[in-house]
């Protein structure tokens, strides 16, 4: 997920849209306001109010007694006390999905038993971490949630650190911290590090450590028919492969074990340049990209204004002390200056909190999204970019285009190395629009942006991934071992997907 600066910024520009191949000739103006959608009776403790007992039909149901009595956990059903809470996710949007059950496991043991009950009673079967999913894969009507948030703990020693997957993003990067250590992982600070990791896992130390699967060294893995599994580069390889951005399709991960990296102090610089200066940019940016050091990063922004303009600018995060000589130089090879440069020199955790928009707590917000992944960025491609997000500004949409480099140490390693395949590619682009644009019309946006970008997509990034498409568009070359292992792993689509074969 994008970070913002402030909470209109954010709500404004951070996820992603478009239309349904005709482009917006004659398309009919947004409105001005939209009734936001019912956020339920949510709290950011909303986990903690789930109750094994209660007064639903359900809890009276003697299946539901057996389940319970086999688990150290807890099965919240429709009806019981707090269920309301305990089954939002981030995105408001899947605030009226009615799960069957969300069973809070405190263990593996736990999620065995959820699995076999399931294949029992012919369930479907999703995992939920963080809930950030922007598919809303952990939060569908009749469908069993196996949470793992009430799994905490994290051990970090000689080099490693064992996670159990209820943590965040945040509370990783603040336990590390601690001993000066960190992990190459995401800028939302909310996000679950399970479904990060099983993705990929990209964010602004990827150039300089790969990413975030790419340091995944083991796991503890409950398959869909209960069986419990260390996986490791030496046992079960062929799970290990596909847990470093095979997505969430294999089981439930309870455990994972990773290499970590050095925390260190940053200078990030925000850079603001004129909208109609964002091609100049972008392939500027990319000129820099060839010859910068691993240890620098950046990515370019561009917000649709909702009045057929846009707004560009960009991120920029270096070693501390050093922002000022990479600030020219990056300004140098896009060959235009920007309005506004913003440097800040930043402890580890301060950045983190920048990059984040400031907060560990993002508020939650509806939202739509979607990806791109372009193996170049020619002025042709570039210019398509630019006129999709033109065409939304037009019509009054104000949603946006963050483009992410795949290079660094992301390319250290060959495409069919792990799941994630986009390795000798150049970008990431990510499409999205926030409340109050109507879900509706930002799917026509992304319709139209992959319409617009078919000349030049290869595919997707299965962290943003989109309902109804195939799996073979996020995995490239390396989907016919992806979707083998899969039918080994789970023979009878257990486990709930959003995507077609």
């Amino acid at each position: 997920m994008r970070p913002q600066f402030s909470r209109s910024v954010f709500l404004r520009g951070a996820l992603g849209i478009a239309v349904a191949g005709v482009g917006f000739a004659g398309a009919t103006r947004l409105p001005t306001s939209v009734a936001t959608p019912d956020t339920g009776s949510s709290g950011a403790n909303a986990g903690d109010l789930g109750s094994a007992s209660g007064s639903s039909s359900g809890s009276a149901d003697p299946k539901w007694r057996e389940l319970k009595g086999k688990l150290r956990g807890r099965v919240v059903l429709p009806g019981d006390y707090g269920y309301p809470g305990v089954k939002e996710v981030f995105n408001t949007r899947f605030d009226n999905e009615m799960p069957e059950a969300i069973v809070q496991i405190a263990d593996a043991q736990d999620a065995a038993a959820t699995f076999e009950f399931a294949a029992e009673n012919d369930l479907l079967v999703a995992a939920r971490a963080g809930g950030h999913s922007y598919a809303g894969m952990s939060t569908a009507t009749g469908t069993l949630v196996i949470d793992v948030r009430r799994m905490q703990g994290i051990r970090a020693e000689g080099g490693k650190a064992v996670i159990a997957p209820g943590h965040t993003l945040y509370d990783i990067y603040h336990e590390l911290d601690r001993g000066g250590l960190s992990l190459p992982s995401g800028m939302c600070p909310g996000v679950g590090i399970a479904g990060l990791t099983l993705g990929g896992g990209l964010g602004n130390e990827s150039r300089a450590h790969g990413l975030t699967g790419d340091r995944l060294t083991a796991a503890t893995v409950v398959l869909p028919d209960g069986t419990i599994t260390e996986v490791s580069a030496t046992t079960r390889p062929d799970l290990f492969w596909a847990l470093r951005g095979g997505g969430p399709h294999f089981g439930v991960v309870t455990s994972f074990t990773f290499e970590t990296i050095p925390a260190t102090p940053k200078d990030v610089v925000r850079l603001t340049f004129q909208g109609d200066e964002a091609a100049t940019v972008i392939a500027g940016w990319q000129e820099w990209l060839r010859s910068a050091p691993r240890e620098q990063w950046a990515d370019v922004s561009i917000d649709a204004d909702g009045q057929g303009g846009m707004h560009c600018w960009m991120q920029l995060v270096c070693p501390a002390g050093t922002s000022e000589t990479v600030t020219a130089e990056l300004v140098d090879a896009i060959g235009v200056a920007p309005g506004i440069v913003e440097p800040r020199t930043l402890s580890h955790l301060e950045a983190v909190l920048y990059l984040a928009g400031g907060t560990a707590d993002q508020p939650r917000a509806a939202f739509t999204n979607g990806s791109d992944i372009v193996a170049e960025l020619t002025p042709d491609t570039i210019g398509r970019i630019l006129e999709v997000v033109a065409r939304f500004s037009s019509v009054g949409g104000t949603g946006w285009v963050q483009i992410n480099a795949l290079d660094g140490a992301i390319r250290d390693l060959a495409p069919d190395a792990t799941a994630f395949p986009w390795r000798n590619h150049a970008a990431l682009v990510e499409w999205g629009a926030y409340e109050p644009i109507p879900h509706e019309s930002a799917l026509a946006w992304l319709a139209d942006a992959h319409a617009t970008m078919a000349p030049d997509s290869v595919g997707a990034y299965i962290n943003y991934l989109e309902p109804g498409d195939p799996l073979s568009r996020y995995y490239g070359s390396n989907y016919p071992r992806l979707a083998e292992l899969r039918s080994l792993v789970d023979p009878n689509n257990r486990i709930r997907s959003v995507l077609t074969a």
